[in-house]
């Protein structure tokens, strides 16, 4: 949707006004750009009733100098229903000229916000017990398993060189299974 309603100042005749587009349309605050053709001019901007409850500017009186942009915000309030219809009033010399430009202001298309509910602040739980027993729990088992099965070879072989070294891999099998537990 348009942030910006341009206005030409100027442009046929001394203090002429013409604006687009028109009917003005968006769904938030807006801008309205007015745009010199000619001499210096004194340009006044107010809200009608309806679009008063909704819509605000934080000045009605500008001066735009000659061959000179001049942007005038107008802050739309977020509470309230939408659509709302109303008309922006703009005069150029003092009143000699006024232009109504229709303005409707519509419901957001997507919101600016995040629905958070109370389950995005809590500390999710494994539950091992859902889908039975994983590898995390196998692993450790197997380990153990294999180291035990290292000692009594271990003791078989006592006095031999390979009694020594299974017994330092039960050792070390014991000592893996214990750190994949913890």
């Amino acid at each position: 949707m348009p942030l910006t309603l341009t206005v030409d100042l100027n442009g046929d005749h001394a203090h002429a006004l013409n604006a687009s587009p028109v009917p003005f349309e968006t769904d938030g605050s807006f801008d309205v750009e007015v745009v010199n053709h000619g001499a210096g001019s004194h340009v006044h901007v107010r809200t009608d009733d309806d679009l008063s409850r909704v819509a605000t500017l934080v000045d009605g009186n500008y001066y735009v100098p000659p061959e000179s942009r001049e942007r005038i915000a107008v802050s739309i309030g977020d509470p309230g229903p939408r659509p709302v219809e109303g008309t922006l009033q703009i005069t150029a010399g003092y009143g000699a000229e006024r232009l109504d430009v229709p303005v409707r202001i519509v419901e957001r298309e997507t919101p600016n916000t995040v629905d958070v509910d109370e389950s995005l602040g809590e500390v999710p739980t494994r539950d091992d017990d859902a889908d039975g027993p994983g590898l995390r729990t196998f692993a450790p088992a197997a380990v153990a398993v294999v180291g035990l099965v290292c000692a009594v070879l271990a003791v078989l072989f006592v006095g031999e060189l390979v009694g020594a070294v299974v017994a330092a891999f039960a050792v070390v099998c014991g000592a893996l299974a214990w750190y994949a537990l913890r």
